[in-house]
């Protein structure tokens, strides 16, 4: 823990040399997310939808997979960046320190710039939260918890097989943003104005939707099947299969040289 709390400090004390561009970067960060939301509405208000949908059910899918992403963002950017670390040829430093790789990857990059975004995506949540549920439970507090630490997994364990990539390409894919920016992008609108293939590639694929369009159905009264709460957990599994990958890739890494 002393670890990473100075991991942390670190690039707290990094950030803070340029307070103006750090100010200025969490303004930009922020705002850049409430242009996404407003282009959500703009269009639901374009072609009629928000007759079809609730807003606040709208407006918690945006929050839910906003606040995931930007904490992951924050800090788990050593994994997003990794092709850094294998160009300059810093991830062979790593492997011969007693520490944890995972760790010190993680203590690589640390973006307090998405700080906004996070704390604007955590509003949004219990704002909705607070608006689309009729009554709360100990339950559907547990469901709300589980929808972001779902949604952290998930994006964490694409982050890391996009990593393992940079293993034998060294420079990132461009393939990966897709993955992940675009997943992110297609899960802020509710997941009922998608085809029934794009929903079927969206859930056993890449399972964006256990996050925030089945846990839907039980917040707001749909079902009680106590199933759904821990629907999003499943997730685990990609964080999972992400970590094995990588170690594979990892057990197959011989340097990128000087």
């Amino acid at each position: 823990m002393n670890l990473i709390k100075n991991y942390l400090t670190i690039h707290l004390k990094v950030s803070l040399e340029y307070r103006l561009s750090f100010i200025l970067s969490l303004i930009s960060q922020g705002l850049y997310m409430l242009i996404e939301l407003f282009a959500v509405y703009a269009l639901f208000s374009k072609f009629n939808l928000l007759d079809m949908y609730d807003v606040n059910e709208v407006l918690l899918s945006f929050s839910t997979i906003w606040l995931s992403f930007s904490f992951c963002e924050m800090f788990f950017r050593g994994f997003d960046n990794f092709s850094k670390l294998i160009i300059k040829g810093d991830f062979d430093i790593l492997l011969i320190r007693p520490r944890n790789v995972y760790l010190q990857i993680f203590g690589s990059d640390v973006c307090y710039e998405k700080l906004s975004r996070v704390i604007t995506a955590l509003g949004l949540f219990v704002y909705s939260s607070i608006k689309l549920i009729r009554s709360f439970s100990f339950w559907k507090i547990l469901l709300l918890f589980n929808m972001f630490l779902g949604g952290l997994m998930l994006f964490l364990g694409l982050f890391i097989m996009g990593a393992t990539m940079c293993f034998y390409t060294i420079q990132g894919l461009e393939v990966v943003n897709i993955i992940t920016n675009g997943g992110k992008q297609f899960a802020e609108y509710p997941m009922r104005i998608y085809r029934r293939a794009l929903r079927l590639v969206f859930t056993f694929v890449i399972p964006i939707t256990i996050i925030n369009y089945y846990p839907l159905n039980y917040l707001i009264g749909k079902t009680n099947n106590l199933l759904y709460v821990f629907l999003p957990l499943i997730s685990f599994i990609v964080l999972l299969v992400g970590t094995k990958i990588f170690n594979y890739g990892m057990s197959k890494y011989y340097s990128t040289g000087s």
